[in-house]
């Protein structure tokens, strides 16, 4: 009977926090504030996604007319007192159940100063995100109408980049400051605090300028270099935004490494929303796994990192939304040529990161060398233009010594720079020494045509 009285009770607990989570009143959760983000905020042209089947739906890259403002997020951090945020400042990336971490009773999983870190460095993503997407559609209308530039539509162009200018600068003044106000509460990890506070100051200072350069251009004159001139100063926010992007996201992974939390990091938070593949947060989370698991120290693995070659002048010379829809299918040759059982991520920018089980580095070279012709032997085409693009791979062993998964990644980040150093569409092997280069036989890839 006091089993039964006992289940009873469970059951009708469970069915009263349902029905509070379905009527709104459950704990809301930073993966709510992200799907939220991810819903509303002003996208590049991704491919749409069919969850069920996992795979691009079609017509997947219509532009969005009019870009729309993130409502979520508004009420998520506006409010100037943490205290009137409504929602408890637990709840953030590295919770893996947000439910219990809403108690602050527990003041081991209760770090409020840490927390708010946190959210600061969120705070700037969701004002570099807005910004990149309302400039990425002034982008797409300049390079519409180039060869037929007309003085309206540069003045209405000209228009509304210096009101993102402008706002994106409020915004980030404003979060910035908050950042700044939280630095010192990073303890040993404050120089990874001082980095995104460097990236913020040149962030700004990129934008300044152009504001500055839109304050003295003439655009009474002919309305092509006023296309020109401001397509270039989309390229230099562009620039600068991407690389306050990649310290903040290796700052929030130092964090979580440091801390010994890679493991509490939302899983919502592990996924890139352009090529549909895990990012480097999603990859390191993985990695972290594998790690403790010791699957080095049983199974021969090997870890490739691809660069796509001179990337910045494909976003240059075709804008950074074709490039986009390149990187997409640039990730899904190499998904299809490594297969659902490896690890494979977007690193960072135009760089992808497998790693390959139960292959050494020499099994894995064959692999790797025709996943390099297949991007050779691709040509991508849009309307009328054909687009042709290569890649270096930098290759090295997982091996059982290898005390932490970052010396992996180092080893192949050194010979990433040697392949650089060595031209286009190489590839070098790492032993642990000298990288050396890898010369392999033509796999006789057939040419291949995709329409983005």
């Amino acid at each position: 009977m006091v089993e039964l009285t006992f289940i009873i009770a469970v059951l009708n607990i469970g069915l009263g926090f349902a029905l509070a989570t379905y009527w709104g009143y459950g704990p809301p959760g930073l993966a709510d504030a992200w799907g939220s983000l991810r819903r509303n905020c002003p996208q590049i042209p991704l491919p749409r996604f069919d969850l069920k089947r996992r795979r691009p739906a079609p017509h997947s890259f219509d532009l969005p007319l009019e870009p729309s403002i993130p409502s979520g997020l508004h009420e998520l951090f506006d409010a100037g007192d943490p205290g009137e945020l409504g929602i408890e400042p637990c709840d953030e990336p590295y919770d893996d159940d947000a439910a219990e971490l809403m108690n602050p009773s527990i003041p081991e999983l209760w770090d409020i100063n840490e927390k708010y870190v946190e959210a600061s460095v969120l705070r700037l993503n969701i004002a570099m995100i807005r910004s990149g997407a309302r400039a990425a559609e002034i982008d797409s209308r300049l390079r519409s109408c180039r060869g037929r530039s007309d003085h309206e539509t540069i003045e209405t162009c000209l228009r509304l980049l210096r009101e993102d200018c402008v706002g994106y600068l409020a915004e980030q003044s404003e979060a910035a400051q908050k950042f700044s106000d939280r630095i010192g509460e990073l303890g040993e990890l404050s120089s990874l605090g001082e980095e995104i506070e460097m990236g913020n100051f040149e962030q700004s200072a990129q934008v300044e300028t152009t504001l500055n350069n839109l304050e003295y251009m003439d655009f009474n004159g002919d309305p092509e270099e006023g296309n020109r001139r401001l397509l270039e100063e989309i390229k230099n926010l562009g620039m600068a935004r991407h690389r306050l992007r990649d310290k903040q996201e290796a700052a929030f992974l130092a964090i979580a490494r440091c801390e010994d939390r890679i493991d509490k990091i939302e899983k919502q938070l592990f996924d890139d929303p352009l090529t549909q593949l895990p990012n480097r947060i999603g990859l390191e989370a993985e990695l972290h796994a594998w790690w403790e698991q010791g699957r080095r120290k049983t199974r021969p693995m090997s870890a490739v990192l691809f660069d796509a070659d001179k990337f910045g002048a494909v976003n240059e010379d075709y804008g950074p939304l074709l490039g986009d829809r390149i990187l997409y299918q640039l990730g899904q040759i190499l998904k299809s040529g490594f297969g659902e059982e490896n690890l494979l991520g977007r690193f960072a920018g135009n760089r992808f990161l497998a790693v390959l089980l139960d292959a050494g580095p020499r099994a894995a070279l064959k692999s790797i060398e025709r996943i390099r012709q297949t991007v050779e032997k691709t040509t991508f085409l849009h309307e009328d233009r054909t687009i042709k693009i290569t890649v270096g791979a930098a290759i090295t062993e997982v091996k059982p010594d290898d005390g932490e998964y970052i010396a992996v990644l180092e080893r192949l980040e050194k010979t990433m720079k040697t392949v650089k150093e060595n031209g286009p569409n190489r590839a070098f092997l790492c032993d642990g020494h000298t990288p050396e280069p890898v010369e392999s036989p033509n796999f006789g890839v057939e040419a291949d045509e995709i329409v983005i």
